[in-house]
């Protein structure tokens, strides 16, 4: 399966820009998050009884070799790994291109390990933590919906996905997805509300269009939900007199 690791090609025969080709044996984590699972011991009765259950941030280990095609590559991929994949204080995305590609934005969790250059083979190991712990299709999907609409729409994934709601026209928004009611006063054209990670502007907020990118958290109307984008057949429901435009990446556990 083909990977791209910060930028940077793998299980492909292209060489990287350093003129390395690079490959990815093992990607422990990409399956599954670890799950925090509380547990509590009823009285009167035997067994227990889960108290709550979230996943955690994803560990993925990606190790490979790296085959070098001279001394000075081989040595500019040992420091690449080093250096920048994605760095101390770096975060950038992984991918891996399943039937539909995946993708993780990841933080560097612990040391990168990589061999001193060998006859220019490099074995290496990044030890990565994506803090928002599930996969997102490479691809996203748009929904436009009219003032007063109703939409139906079918959304791929296996997991609730986060929507960026943007304003095509001004006015209020009273968004209902799946019986989660998102409320606002009069917003401007443009004006764009994240309810989660993954896009251009923090999660949960509201503001205006770029480049002014007021807050505008202020006209949000209680009581009110951050909507998702669930797997399967979705009722879009605008009530407002805003047009608008939701975008989603399908999400995948």
């Amino acid at each position: 399966m083909r990977w791209n690791l910060f930028g940077v090609e793998a299980n492909t025969d292209t060489p990287s820009a350093d003129g390395c080709v690079w490959t990815v044996a093992s990607s422990a984590g990409w399956d599954a998050p670890d799950q925090r699972t509380l547990f509590t011991s009823p009285t009167g009765r035997d067994g227990q009884r889960v108290s709550n259950m979230y996943a955690e941030g994803r560990a993925v280990t990606i190790e490979g070799l790296i085959f070098a095609p001279d001394d000075a590559s081989a040595w500019a991929a040992y420091d690449r790994v080093t250096s920048s994949m994605p760095g101390l204080r770096g975060y950038d995305y992984i991918t891996a291109y399943e039937p539909v590609p995946k993708s993780l934005k990841a933080i560097q969790a612990g040391p990168p390990r990589v061999t001193k250059p060998a006859g220019r083979q490099l074995r290496y190991q990044l030890s990565l933590l994506a803090e928002y712990p599930w996969k997102r299709a490479v691809t996203a999907s748009t929904v436009t919906v009219g003032a007063g609409a109703t939409v139906a729409h079918d959304a791929a994934g296996t997991f609730p996905a986060e929507v960026e709601v943007t304003l095509t026209s001004a006015g209020t928004v009273d968004l209902t997805i799946g019986g989660q009611r998102l409320r606002t006063t009069s917003l401007p054209n443009g004006a764009v509300l994240t309810s989660g990670f993954g896009f251009i502007r923090p999660a949960r907020t509201i503001r205006s269009a770029l480049p002014a990118n007021e807050n505008l958290f202020g006209a949000i109307v209680q009581p009110m939900q951050w909507p998702a984008i669930s797997p399967g057949a979705n009722t879009i429901r605008q009530a407002g007199s805003a047009a608008l435009s939701i975008r989603y990446f399908p999400t995948y556990a």
